[in-house]
């Protein structure tokens, strides 16, 4: 998208934000979030699990997997590159910038292989845990059939993309992309340059599948407690601003948030998208719109505070403006070239 066509969906989406809390009402808002209160800081602070967990999971997925010594700059890198993601409309800008900054730590191809790969098994646990709240949502809860057709309209979206990519990753993905844009005259000098390298990515990532079965599927089940950091933040929200609401409403709540808010990945942070989502849900469960209009108020505050890190680690890069010492890793001579 064009810059305008940014600033047209991020104005909207702070208008939807607005207006949602004028019509809710502050004082009822700022009676929830009182119930919260300093139990924000426990919150944001147990995410750090889950996004250990991301960590792990795409530690996993890197061939040869890097000694436990890499884990804190590959912390540092992963948390940037989210804080990337969540700022820039699609939620995959920061997946070149983590190749990038992996640059003295892993051969390029490499690590865009893992990138992918960790995309992928990331994207399956976030289907599968979908799937799983979607389904006692449709149980449990009376919704209107508009409601119930979203949901699963934003369960088979996630369904088809996690399809197409796995389609194209046993296909071959890069080398095929860069022959079609190679067709281009105006492209085809610059493109053929790296037609080579891609054909290595894509055999990289189909020899990990074949080799490495038993890592990918522990990825998609580290990518899956990540996705649980979610529930369970959302699960200790409720307990404060609706104490009657167990653990089925909180899976609930999460998963039919995450098949929304799918759908508006092009609104920059996905701003007021996101809280009109989250109130809508939590009235659509029987719950008051001013819950909903705290609890996202506090997703998104708790949000915020993961981007810190992300950011700090960008700002310290850029001071330096060199590229970070490269880690001892067990890769091949030849492999560096």
């Amino acid at each position: 998208m064009n810059r305008s066509t940014r600033g047209a969906l991020l104005l909207a989406g702070l208008a939807l934000f607005a207006w949602i809390f004028w019509r809710v009402g502050w004082p009822a808002i700022a009676s929830n979030l009182a119930a919260i209160g300093a139990w924000f800081v426990l919150l944001a602070a147990l995410y750090f699990f889950a996004e250990a967990a991301f960590l792990l999971g795409w530690w996993l997925v890197i061939d040869p997997l890097p000694p436990r010594s890499a884990l804190p700059r590959l912390l540092g890198i992963y948390l940037a590159g989210s804080t990337v993601n969540y700022v820039a409309p699609g939620g995959v800008a920061g997946e070149p910038l983590k190749a990038r900054l992996l640059s003295g730590t892993l051969p390029p191809g490499r690590a865009l292989a893992s990138l992918t790969i960790h995309k992928h098994a990331d994207m399956l646990a976030q289907w599968v845990f979908i799937v799983s709240g979607v389904t006692i949502c449709l149980v449990r809860f009376p919704l209107p059939a508009g409601a119930r057709w979203a949901a699963l309209g934003g369960v088979a979206f996630l369904g088809a993309l996690f399809v197409l990519l796995t389609w194209s990753l046993f296909r071959g993905t890069y080398g095929p992309t860069l022959r079609w844009l190679g067709r281009w005259r105006f492209l085809a000098a610059r493109v053929s340059r790296y037609v080579e390298a891609a054909q290595r990515v894509d055999a990289d990532i189909r020899n990990f599948y074949a080799t490495r079965r038993g890592r990918f599927v522990a990825a998609v089940g580290l990518s899956f407690l990540g996705r649980c950091g979610g529930l369970f933040e959302t699960y200790l929200i409720l307990r404060l601003v609706a104490p009657g609401a167990g653990w089925s409403t909180a899976f609930a709540v999460e998963a039919m948030a995450m098949a929304l808010n799918n759908m508006f990945l092009w609104v920059p942070a996905r701003a007021g998208s996101a809280e009109g989502v989250r109130v809508g849900i939590f009235v659509l469960l029987g719950l008051a719109a001013a819950q909903g209009a705290a609890y996202a108020l506090a997703r998104r505050a708790r949000e915020f505070v993961w981007l810190v890190p992300g950011a700090l680690y960008l700002i310290a890069r850029q001071v330096r403006r060199q590229p970070a010492p490269a880690v001892e890793l067990p890769i091949a001579a030849e492999e560096l070239r």
